[in-house]
């Protein structure tokens, strides 16, 4: 019928399919801070245990996260590719427009929490 709407991920598969070039993977099940934007996000500190260093993440919402490599996080399918004790690397996958995907890569620096609201 010329009134049923097709399904929006058809057409991206499809897109993907004969263009062959970088795509999210739209069937993974997503994780609680995808649901913000990278600017609503702030590192507040990390953890360590061995050779595994966790950030702390705070979202707009006065909630409390850690996350580490690996993890998503971003309203841009987001992937943290390193932790330190300073920063976050994240890299993003943004829509380029013509059904392919470009990396972009955030750091999140670490934000002291006694330190915003006060001059100099």
């Amino acid at each position: 019928s010329p009134f049923v709407v097709p399904k929006p991920e058809a057409i991206q598969e499809e897109k993907q399919q004969i263009a062959g070039c970088l795509s999210p993977n739209h069937r993974r099940k997503k994780q609680p801070l995808e649901k913000f934007s990278l600017s609503d996000l702030t590192m507040r500190g990390t953890l360590g245990e061995l050779d595994v260093i966790w950030a702390l993440m705070e979202a707009s919402d006065a909630t409390l996260h850690r996350v580490s490599i690996g993890d998503h996080l971003g309203l841009f399918n987001g992937r943290i590719k390193s932790v330190n004790q300073k920063n976050v690397r994240v890299i993003e996958l943004i829509p380029d427009g013509a059904g392919c995907w470009a990396e972009r890569e955030t750091n999140i620096a670490i934000t002291e929490s006694n330190s915003e609201g006060q001059g100099n």
